[in-house]
């Protein structure tokens, strides 16, 4: 076994250096990425509330249907899943499409006052709000049931995905042939 040799001390400032560069660089680079997790986990801000409230009956009917709206796309949205298993990533469309689905419902909470206990038709905006908290609540389940499904049994979903691709292609054709 080879003995160490002793550091020359005249090096030492610059090892310094070094070590200080190191530690800076390490700091940056972790702080950078906290930054960037919590600035992903708040989300975009919101608008306040403005004050007052809606000015018609059919500014109610409106938010009532793009409240409906929302909530067939999301049924329809999950339903669908099982016909998507045949790209790579067979739950990215669900991923992809819950956060721009959940914005669209916090811009109605918006325009539509859902959040504002009183003023003109306080009674039926808390009702629309119930309804847009329970559509919440179910797309956090179906969310959660999407998650577990693609921990659980993502690799069967893939695999079956690549199976039924390379029947289509030992078949002679694929499915946008016929």
């Amino acid at each position: 076994m080879r003995p160490v040799t002793p550091r020359d001390p005249r090096l030492r400032p610059y090892r310094f250096v070094a070590w200080v560069v190191y530690l800076a660089v390490i700091a940056v680079s972790v702080g950078l990425l906290v930054t960037s997790v919590v600035r992903n986990l708040r989300g975009k801000p919101r608008r306040p509330v403005a004050a007052g409230s809606i000015a018609t009956r059919a500014a109610l009917r409106v938010c009532m249907d793009d409240l409906e709206s929302l909530y067939r796309e999301q049924n329809q949205r999950a339903w669908a899943l099982g016909t998507e298993f045949e790209a790579p990533e067979p739950l990215a469309t669900w991923t992809d499409w819950a956060p721009r689905w959940e914005e669209r419902v916090a811009d109605l909470g918006d325009r539509c006052r859902l959040d504002v206990p009183s003023g003109e038709w306080a009674s039926e905006r808390s009702d629309m709000a119930a309804a847009r908290d329970a559509l919440l609540a179910l797309h956090r389940a179906y969310s959660a049931q999407v998650n577990r499904f693609a921990e659980e049994q993502g690799d069967l979903a893939r695999a079956a995905a690549e199976a039924l691709h390379n029947a289509r292609e030992a078949a002679g054709g694929s499915r946008a042939e016929r």
